[in-house]
């Protein structure tokens, strides 16, 4: 929207204000605006077309998160009818803007674990639990948007190994409370020192290691082996579980492949469907991040087919976009 529709919008909802400024876009196609009111408070407008969804999970969740200690936005005002939400505004440090976190610096790092864990043991009713076929379509877009549609590339028959098994160690992950998009660009640093979540719409329960793998396998950071089997230990200790960090990695291998597959079928479904290039500039780490963490053992040709054709595929359509 151009800034006189998100200040009527705003009039509608009874707000005043005197200045706005985009903030971002989602896949999810929610879209966010810093308000300046006429008392010159800064708040957040979030604005969904009402015929692609609602923001009522996002309220609900919203409201036992605070409930139970969890820094996330205070919804202030809400009109379905216009698809809009109206939010605390909790500024503008996100983690993935702050250039003190590196692979050395482990302090926002377990803050980041701290609220992880305060997110997967929270009381959170009435929400959805992901379905098996659910996890697998994700997964299939993967060879059906990314690979076919998006590259012109034929589908290795590994895939479907991969899939599957996939699948099953998925499935005998313990399951928890799952963000579903726990990534750094979705925690803010705030002004006292502590990390707040957004974002968390898509809360369902879910297998551990999806969280995790949005968390330690970075798009933009390569964490040491060091430090991530030490921030595992820490992890294992905040939940209380006599799980040692090797295993724990096992979760975030798993949960990585799933959810690299799915971001790279998404992101790439979002250009063919709209020409918009929203975040294609990661394909080609997120497509790295999954070859390396897919295990050698079975999957020697798949890993070469993915490193070389699919690569190779990727480098030539974006020198074309």
């Amino acid at each position: 929207m151009i800034d006189s529709e998100v200040i009527q919008i705003a009039q509608e909802c009874r707000f005043e204000i005197s200045d706005v400024y985009p903030l971002k876009l989602e896949a999810s196609g929610r879209e966010y605006y810093r308000i300046v009111d006429k008392a010159g408070k800064n708040l957040v407008l979030c604005y969904l077309d009402p015929s692609m969804g609602t923001h009522s999970k996002f309220e609900h969740v919203s409201k036992f998160f605070l409930d139970q200690g969890i820094r996330c936005p205070k919804v202030i005002y809400s009109n379905a009818a216009l698809g809009v939400t109206i939010q605390e505004d909790l500024g503008d440090s996100c983690l993935i803007d702050i250039k003190s976190v590196s692979n050395e610096n482990t302090e926002l790092l377990n803050k980041s674990i701290a609220i992880l864990v305060k997110i997967q043991t929270a009381n959170v009713p009435q929400i959805p639990k992901l379905e098996q076929g659910s996890l697998l379509e994700q997964m299939t877009r993967f060879e059906s948007i990314f690979i076919k549609d998006f590259l012109s590339v034929d589908v290795h028959k590994d895939l479907s190994s991969l899939k599957d098994q996939t699948i099953e160690e998925l499935l005998n992950q313990p399951w928890m409370n799952c963000h579903f998009d726990f990534e750094r660009r979705n925690l803010i640093l705030l002004d006292d020192g502590d990390v707040a979540v957004v974002d968390y719409q898509d809360l369902c329960s879910g297998p551990i290691g999806i969280d995790l793998a949005g968390l330690f396998i970075d798009h933009y950071i390569k964490y040491s082996t060091k430090t991530v089997m030490s921030s595992l230990d820490y992890y294992g200790t905040l939940l209380k579980i006599d799980v040692d960090s090797e295993s724990i990695f096992e979760w975030v291998r798993w949960g990585a492949i799933q959810r690299n597959m799915r971001i790279l079928g998404t992101l790439s479904k979002i250009y063919l469907d709209t020409g918009r290039a929203f975040r294609l500039k990661d394909l080609k780490i997120i497509l790295n991040n999954l070859i390396e963490l897919i295990p050698d053992d079975n999957f020697k040709n798949l890993k070469n087919y993915l490193s070389g054709e699919v690569l190779q595929s990727l480098e030539i359509k974006m020198s074309q976009i």
